[in-house]
């Protein structure tokens, strides 16, 4: 019984050292998530394709070899049909290797005690997931001239070991459009008020951007139709530098946000005020009982210096700030004829007005 009792205890400590595996476990597949944020859009001559691969496979692991990614782009089927698309598409090379590393940082991870410290690794961790997704970000041209005039169905996947994979990414459709040629010779030139911009271009609409020399960033200012462009928002004596963009309509949109073409030349100008002010009109001249008073209509331009009056063609007075005017330095029976001029800030006069004359009695 002391040798049966012996080899049950011994039985039973080694089936508990082998332990209970329970149901075994597939092998993981290594699947790539699929792509989830497929874009495209017809700039200048090109399709521009974006999208950011996947960073963990269908079983939550983490990809840590570049996978291999398959872009297609093929002519809708009149009847729609993946495998038919599919089939029929082109694959186009995805260039771009480079993942994050996962974990990076981490060995060096502690706990925050003080806001700051806990400010300063949130900052850490978002500059992290920006970087890692930039990494993962990728961006392919396309010639769109040999789809022009199609619509065509864009689709990726990305696949694992074997040529796994999650399956296409959602599917993107564009029209492609006739390719739009930028504007060419474009020219700046002084305006009343304004810089005038010039081109020459055969599109149905026209985007401007302007930038002050020095300065890193583009803003549009405008969008017209026509082959000209007045910018009526600039300071003077500032240099400045413009770009014009061809463009067309996409869809409901009123604005021209769809095709766009490549930017055109650069041109760079410096505006300078050389157009005078309009010139007074309504000039009265009243014979006073010591004196001839003047009146006239204020001119409005927004950068009015003052008047200047002149009395039998020679200038009796400037830097008048109100349209009036007292001549005091008269003679008993003597005839005078008056004009007055307005001045601007840059110094440009205008032509003098229609005269009037008044004498003393």
């Amino acid at each position: 019984m002391r040798i049966l009792f012996a080899l049950a205890i011994a039985a039973a400590i080694w089936m508990a050292g082998c332990g209970y595996a329970g149901e075994p476990k597939p092998p993981a597949l290594k699947r790539p998530d699929k792509v989830m944020d497929l874009a495209a859009v017809e700039r200048g001559s090109k399709i521009i394709v974006t999208f950011t691969l996947p960073e963990e496979t269908t079983e939550g692991l983490p990809i840590t070899e570049p996978p291999d990614v398959e872009l297609r782009i093929g002519g809708q089927p009149v009847v729609w049909n993946e495998g038919e698309w599919e089939t029929h598409s082109e694959r186009v090379p995805v260039t771009g290797g480079v993942l994050p590393v996962r974990g990076r940082g981490r060995a060096a991870k502690r706990t925050a005690s003080t806001k700051a410290e806990q400010k300063a690794e949130k900052q850490a961790k978002a500059s992290e997931r920006a970087a890692d997704r930039e990494l993962l970000t990728r961006s392919v041209e396309i010639d769109a001239a040999k789809y022009a005039g199609e619509t065509v169905v864009i689709g990726v996947r990305v696949h694992g070991p074997g040529g796994r994979d999650a399956g296409w990414s959602r599917l993107v459709s564009l029209e492609v459009a006739p390719v739009l040629a930028a504007p060419r010779d474009v020219k700046a030139a002084d305006a009343r008020n304004a810089v005038r911009l010039q081109w020459t271009g055969e599109a149905p609409g026209y985007r401007i951007f302007r930038r002050a020399a020095g300065d890193s960033d583009w803003a549009q200012i405008g969008e017209t139709a026509q082959g000209s462009f007045d910018d009526q928002t600039v300071e003077y004596g500032k240099t400045w530098q413009y770009y014009v963009q061809a463009a067309r309509k996409t869809g409901e949109s009123e604005r021209l946000t769809g095709q766009t073409s490549e930017p055109s030349e650069t041109v760079t100008f410096t505006p300078k005020d050389i157009f005078p002010p309009a010139t007074p009109i309504g000039l009265a001249a009243i014979s006073g009982a010591r004196s001839i008073e003047l009146v006239w209509d204020r001119v409005a331009d927004s950068d009015l210096a003052g008047y200047r009056v002149y009395r039998n063609g020679q200038r009796i007075a400037e830097g008048l700030a109100t349209p009036a005017y007292s001549d005091a330095n008269v003679t008993a029976g003597t005839r005078y004829s008056y004009q007055v001029s307005a001045v601007d800030q840059a110094g440009n006069e205008s032509e003098k007005s229609v005269a009037a004359d008044a004498g003393m009695d």
